[in-house]
């Protein structure tokens, strides 16, 4: 029997409820995610950082926080103090954090860059920290704590990327990159030469494009113009250069790059050897530079410069063990007497001078007066950092803690760990943990232990959900180990979507958004918590299992399939996901393993979202040609040979856009900034076979997206694109930036059509290079 007025009825009635979706309670919305309040400082949430911003007199401590603001589009930025005096933490009753700077800043695109960061006391009274307060220019700021008046001590016309200030703060050194357009002026064109197609397309007018140059400068109080030292010099390691000044201003410590230097280096010094053959493979394999662009790995020294006249002076011509990018920002001296001496960590020794054989890092002090060193200790293993005591300082070796004081004239290794605070003194950390997002307490006498900040008291792990650590092996019987968040009980009672998060996955680090692996990243794509509220099932996973130990080709790329296979597979099996509704996000690193995935996996991934990520394909092999000198390694190695040559075979069988015929699944694409993206092939030629796809382009964004409005469109475009895809679901109401209820209804239009173009798909046979793996 028909009800044929009762139909549409329900039809309508079940419209809305697929609109509304779950209506889970559990779990925050993708707001309440974008604008969780964070850590600026410390940075990545590190205890060890948070007691150097304990000030100099013992009695406060700043932390720096960042929280975004949807509806200004604005991060707003605060700078607090703690009171830490003795008597008010025994008292048990901790005071509240004073404000004394906030900053909103609509010029903060990239997470990873805050608008405000470096804040370090410089007296009892005054903080020092760099920022982009105005104009979108880095300078250094001066903060009177008495008054709250903010003094700019830099007027720089580039951006600054680190600075040092003398004890009277009358003299700022600074590093800043220089502007290197490729088309010179009055010039009407140029060679291309070894320059990245980003730099010769974009870098005429975009610093971030360029070839990156540095220079450092010298700002005198009371001079208009900075003095530059030396000359400027291409960017080394994937790293700005870091700055240091002595106390009383007569002395910097800088680093020089030796790219010229660095073969031989290499075959002298087997630290600097293992960095070549991680991160430099071009400094053997192009010595002549003709393909490998500037950005080549280079071998660092320090040298010294006196600044009253800008002498350069050599401190020992031999390189340090530092690695690239962020290990280069590591801290490795203290000075000594006001600017007597520098202690410096990290160094090796001339081989053959004074007669020493050694190819080790040593600790040495340096004496800038005299130009005399003498050496303090040899470190067994490559230098982790160095960290300043009250009564000397301890160099952190490989894994092992070192802790080392003054004894006359030399230094004297101590025994045990050593401890700056006495059995009745109190400390400082970040407490945080899987469910417990980071906060700062005070630990004293008697285990007694006060919390110091609540920085997001709404949240709460029985509503927001509870990740835990979750176990799995793949059929070769590799565990893996990441995090499972559900609803209630991690979502044991029935059978639910899941999205796998890819990238990292640490059980020590607070779990808002996926990775959690740093504070700093992450930011974009992963809407990690978000996802509960919509009814999903939640895994965060690493790149790889903790039992693999391979090589970075193929091998790698069939490790991951198998570890996501083995997460899914154990997941069915005890009953807690749907084999049929499975997705899965790859970003950065992850992005081309996802890809690799859904091309060359039979697994039934039926979305998936590559966000921002690298492809091993010919289109971005091109496109990174003059950039870094391991990006061609990399696709050497994956793709098991050059798309030339012997290797062209094993080349057109590896790359994902010479097998797009295989992707079943519907794919999400997302860019972020300079507009030539690494996935544009994969996108063009998926529309061409009528397949499921979607890009979305963010010409503002950076990475780690940081604005407001950009990390709502791809966290809540994530949101909304898995619970279409997963669970026929749909959003109504249009509140992103620029949506309307007609741009919101097209969208769901495409995807429609793209629904039906993938169930036409869904029933081809599989494609031969599947096939043949299958």
């Amino acid at each position: 029997m028909q009800f044929p007025l009762l139909a549409p009825l329900l039809a309508g009635l079940l419209g809305m409820l697929t609109a509304v979706g779950a209506c889970a309670a559990d779990g925050p919305t993708v707001r309440d995610v974008v604008e969780f309040t964070a850590f600026v400082q410390p940075r990545n949430n590190n205890s060890e950082s948070l007691r150097q911003q304990v000030s100099p007199d013992g009695t406060r401590a700043f932390f720096v926080t960042r929280k975004a603001n949807v509806a200004s589009d604005r991060n707003r930025y605060e700078i607090r103090l703690l009171d830490i005096s003795s008597d008010v933490l025994a008292s048990g009753e901790a005071r509240a954090p004073e404000l004394v700077f906030s900053f909103e800043s609509d010029q903060d695109y990239n997470f990873g860059d805050p608008a405000i960061d470096r804040v370090r006391w410089w007296d009892d009274k005054t903080l020092v920290f760099m920022g982009r307060l105005k104009d979108g220019q880095e300078q250094v700021y001066r903060l009177d704590l008495l008054t709250h008046d903010l003094q700019q001590l830099t007027w720089a016309t580039t951006p600054i990327v680190s600075f040092a200030a003398s004890a009277d703060l009358r003299r700022v050194l600074y590093a800043a990159q220089v502007p290197n357009p490729p088309l010179k002026a009055g010039a009407r064109s140029f060679v291309m030469a070894d320059q990245s197609v980003w730099s010769a397309k974009f870098g005429q007018n975009r610093l971030a494009s360029q070839i990156r140059k540095y220079g450092f400068f010298v700002a005198d109080a009371g001079a208009t113009q900075p003095r530059a030292l030396g000359e400027p010099f291409f960017m080394a390691n994937l790293a700005p250069p870091q700055v240091s000044i002595s106390p009383d201003g007569r002395w910097a410590l800088l680093p020089r790059y030796e790219p010229q230097r660095t073969l031989d280096w290499s075959r002298q010094y087997p630290m600097v050897a293992e960095i070549i053959a991680a991160y430099g493979p071009a400094v053997r394999n192009d010595p002549l530079r003709y393909y490998s662009g500037s950005r080549v790995q280079s071998a660092r020294r320090k040298t010294v410069w006196r600044l009253d006249d800008g002498l350069e002076q050599t401190v020992v011509d031999a390189p340090d063990d530092s690695q690239p990018a962020g290990f280069q920002e590591r801290p490795d001296h203290v000075w000594q007497g006001g600017g007597t001496s520098v202690v410096l960590a990290g160094t090796h020794l001339p081989l053959g001078v004074g007669g020493n054989t050694s190819t080790a890092s040593h600790v040495i002090e340096y004496w800038p007066d005299t130009g005399r060193w003498t050496v303090v200790a040899k470190l067994a293993n490559r230098l982790d950092r160095l960290l300043p005591r009250r009564e000397g300082f301890a160099v952190i070796d490989g894994a092992r803690r070192r802790e080392f004081r003054r004894d006359g004239a030399g230094w004297r290794e101590i025994a045990g760990q050593g401890s700056e605070a006495s059995s009745s003194a109190w400390t400082l950390r970040v407490r945080e943990s899987l469910n417990e997002p980071p906060d700062i307490v005070a630990d004293g006498p008697a285990d007694r232990s006060i919390r110091l900040t609540t920085l997001n008291p709404q949240f709460d792990a029985a509503t927001w959900g509870v990740m835990r650590t979750y176990t799995w092996r793949d059929a070769k019987g590799r565990e893996w180990r990441g995090g499972l968040m559900g609803g209630e009980e991690g979502g044991a009672s029935k059978r639910l979507p899941l999205i796998i998060e890819t990238y990292a996955y640490s059980p020590d680090n607070f779990y808002l958004q996926g990775p959690n692996a740093s504070s700093r990243n992450g930011t974009s794509a992963f809407a990690g918590r978000a996802f509960l509220r919509e009814g999903f099932l939640v895994l965060a996973m690493g790149k790889s299992s903790p039992d693999a130990r391979i090589a970075p080709d193929q091998s790698l790329f069939r490790l991951f399939n198998e570890g996501v296979r083995g997460a899914v597979d154990a997941l069915v099996k005890e009953g807690r996901v749907d084999p049929a509704r499975v997705g899965i996000i790859g970003w950065s690193t992850t992005g081309e393993r996802v890809l690799n995935l859904v091309t060359f996996s039979d697994l039934p991934i039926r979305a998936a979202t590559l966000a921002d990520g690298d492809a091993n394909t010919q289109f971005f092999f091109t496109m990174t040609y003059g950039f870094t000198d391991s990006a061609w390694a990399w696709f050497e190695s994956v793709n098991e040979g050059l798309p030339f040559g012997p290797g062209r075979a094993n080349w057109l069988r590896n790359d994902p856009a010479l097998n797009t015929d295989c992707v079943n699944t519907a794919l999400r694409i997302e860019s972020y900034g300079v507009p030539l993206y690494s996935n544009y092939d994969i996108y063009a030629l998926l529309r061409r076979q009528f397949k499921p796809v979607e890009m979305v382009l963010i010409p503002g964004g950076a990475h780690s997206l940081s604005t407001p409005s950009e990390r709502m469109v791809s966290l809540q475009g994530n949101v909304d694109w898995f619970r279409f895809w997963l669970k026929g679901e749909s959003r109504t109401e249009p509140f992103l930036a620029g949506e309307t209820s007609a741009s919101l209804q097209a969208q769901y239009d495409a995807w429609r059509q793209m629904e039906t173009m993938k169930a036409a798909n869904d029933k081809l046979p599989r494609c031969e290079r599947e096939a043949s793996r299958g």
